[in-house]
């Protein structure tokens, strides 16, 4: 089910910058959990989550260009 939000471009915008640096974070993380050796699973799941994060991420902006390029 749909639910329609309305957000400002300035919501928007920094809804974008915190998924940027939380994207950031998450890279970083992945490089701690390989430097501290933690068992090849773990490290499968954590790449699993990222990787759904990463698409909804880019979903969103496509979402967000084809708003853009609609006039809205």
């Amino acid at each position: 089910m749909a639910t329609m939000v309305r957000l400002s471009r300035e919501q928007i915008d920094q809804m974008f910058v915190e998924m940027d640096e939380m994207e950031k974070s998450l890279k970083a993380i992945h490089a701690e959990l390989i430097e501290a050796n933690v068992p090849k699973a773990t490290l499968n799941r954590f790449a699993r989550m990222h990787d759904r994060y990463t698409s909804g991420v880019a979903f969103l902006m496509k979402q967000r260009d084809l708003g853009k390029t609609e006039g809205n």
